[in-house]
């Protein structure tokens, strides 16, 4: 337990200090948000709330994603890369606490990143809602991350092209997935692609609430086959990997 905590402190210290989680994760999604926000006036209604509330959601959703896929990513080829896996494994840290360390990690940085995200859309256009709408939304975000997660891991296993995939898988989901432009004003075709999205199966529930609808079930098993899919390739790339001779 005690090198868990260790490890999971490490972990947490070594990502807040990065400069690519405050780009990326933090102050893009504000920025964004500030952006677009002003644009388009906050008070315009869409999807039964005010675009205010709506986008805030988005940019939170964006956030976490970006730190799931690529900021986590990024850092599980870069510790693979200089041989932090291999020394880890001569101490008493446990691969499972390896991996929970990550996942705790992980669990921290989402929710630092969608509680300020909320409070600039607070602050900035006085979104209100009821206690009780902002803890299920702010907790539904958080808990339904677990997909990216699975997918930064796997993205993780990329080696040298880590950093370039996760920039890439990161903006492509996020841009077919409706978090940029709610996909009500897409094409026909686009609103079809951003549906089978994980990006937009996980934004929907909590956009959803805002407009009091409860969460689609649809949403959610949508969400764990994705969860499934990811942990099986990253599962089985990495078995192929332990298994072939290092040179």
């Amino acid at each position: 337990m005690r090198a868990l905590w260790s490890q999971w402190k490490a972990d947490l210290l070594r990502t807040v200090r990065d400069r690519r989680f405050f780009v990326f994760t933090l102050i893009m999604p504000i920025g964004f948000y500030l952006i677009f926000i002003h644009e388009q006036r906050g008070a315009l209604h869409i999807a039964g709330t005010f675009w205010s509330a709506y986008f805030m959601v988005s940019m939170a959703s964006f956030g976490v994603v970006g730190a799931s896929v690529n900021t986590l990513g990024v850092r599980l080829a870069t510790e693979r890369k200089s041989g932090w896996v291999r020394w880890l494994r001569t101490t008493p840290l446990s691969s499972a606490g390896y991996a929970l360390s990550k996942i705790f990690t992980q669990l921290v940085l989402s929710l630092l990143i969608v509680v300020v995200v909320f409070l600039v859309a607070g602050l900035d256009q006085h979104v209100s809602l009821s206690a009780a709408k902002w803890i299920e939304i702010v907790l539904w975000i958080w808990i339904g991350s677990v997909p990216f997660a699975a997918l930064g891991v796997l993205i993780g296993l990329a080696g040298n092209a880590a950093q370039v995939l996760g920039t890439l898988v990161y903006l492509a989901l996020s841009m077919l997935g409706g978090l940029w432009t709610p996909i009500q004003v897409l094409p026909k075709t686009m609103q079809d692609i951003a549906r089978v999205m994980p990006t937009y199966r996980y934004a929907h529930p909590a956009w959803g609430l805002l407009a009091n609808r409860s969460i689609q079930w649809s949403d959610v098993l949508i969400l764990l086959a994705y969860t499934v899919v990811f942990v099986a390739l990253a599962a089985f790339i990495q078995r192929r990997m332990e298994a072939k001779p290092e040179a």
